[in-house]
Order: C-alpha cells, then sequence, then structure tokens
C-alpha cells in the first residue's frame, strides 16, 4: 500500500505529522516536537561519532565523542525550488570543541557534512550582537578551508534511518 499524501485532507496530513513526530520521539530520534532538522542533525552526529548526545540541560555542545570531543551540532535543511540558507542557528556558548553541520534535503536525506574546528569559528565569524551569538555561514570560503574537514555522514544516516526498533 502506498501513502498518498494529495489524497489527504488538511487535517490528515496535521494527524500524520503528529504521530510521525512522536514516533520519531519515542524512537529517540528527536527530542521536542519543534522543528526536527536539529534533532535530526545531532542524531546522525552520534550515530557517526559513535558519541554520546548531551542532556536538555547542557549547554554549548550536543554530542561528546568517546575521547571526549564535544561537538556542536548545527542542521540545515535546503528545499527545492526554495532560497537555498546557507545561515546556521547561532552559536551563543563557547564550550564546545568543533562544529558539525549536517546539511540535509527536502527529504531529510544527508547531502553534505562539514567539521569546523572551534578555532577556525572564532577566525572566520565575529559575534553577532543582534542574535548574540556567532551565525557561521555555509560559503564557498568556509568549504575551501584548510582545516574545515568534510565529514561522510551518509553511512551513520543509513544506519540510524533503518532502525525500526525505540531507542531507550
Amino acid at each position: 500500500m502506498s501513502y498518498a499524501p494529495g489524497a489527504r485532507t488538511t487535517p490528515q496530513l496535521l494527524e500524520d505529522w503528529a504521530a510521525i513526530m512522536r514516533e520519531l520521539r519515542d524512537r529517540g530520534i528527536i527530542r521536542t516536537s519543534n522543528n526536527p532538522v536539529g534533532d535530526i542533525a545531532e542524531a546522525i552526529v552520534a550515530e557517526h561519532y559513535s558519541g554520546e548526545r548531551a542532556p536538555f540541560s547542557q549547554k554549548n555542545w550536543d554530542v561528546r565523542t568517546a575521547s571526549g570531543e564535544r561537538i556542536e551540532v548545527k542542521g540545515i535543511r535546503q528545499l527545492k525550488g526554495g532560497s537555498r540558507r546557507r545561515n546556521v542557528s547561532p552559536i551563543r556558548g563557547s564550550d564546545y570543541d568543533s562544529v558539525v553541520i549536517v546539511l540535509l534535503d527536502d527529504d531529510f536525506k544527508v547531502t553534505e557534512g562539514l567539521r569546523i574546528p572551534r578555532a577556525v569559528v572564532e577566525e572566520l565569524f565575529g559575534h553577532n550582537d543582534h542574535v548574540n551569538g556567532v551565525v557561521i555561514k555555509v560559503s564557498k570560503t568556509l568549504r575551501e578551508h584548510p582545516q574545515v574537514e568534510t565529514v561522510d555522514l551518509t553511512d551513520a544516516a543509513s544506519r540510524l534511518h533503518a532502525q525500526v526498533v525505540r531507542i531507550q
């Protein structure tokens, strides 16, 4: 049986969305009922690095690796036909070692991963008073910086997305 969203009423689509969000939360992929992009990016990065996701009360980093590296995770979903968003949400703390940016397409598939050491973030992006934080812009300059590493997150995303059991 195939799912046909075009045949669903708006209330039915909203019920579907709510049910999907509940299931993703029960599986441990997302942790809130907000936009799931950030939670999905965190789950992928934690899977890639075999890391531990930070508790909600933790500020400044999202994933800690087995070696102790504290990673701030940022996700961007770039929609087909829409403007190509390039700015991540602000980083408001400084207690992290690196930032991993996960770029996703319309269907939440990973298109790119970038690992940026904190020193490079500080070198390229200043504090933005308007948002009270540092806003990283994904650009050619950033991608070409010699210390910025491309990270292939596709295997981690595949492993994570293949799970059908709930994570406790």
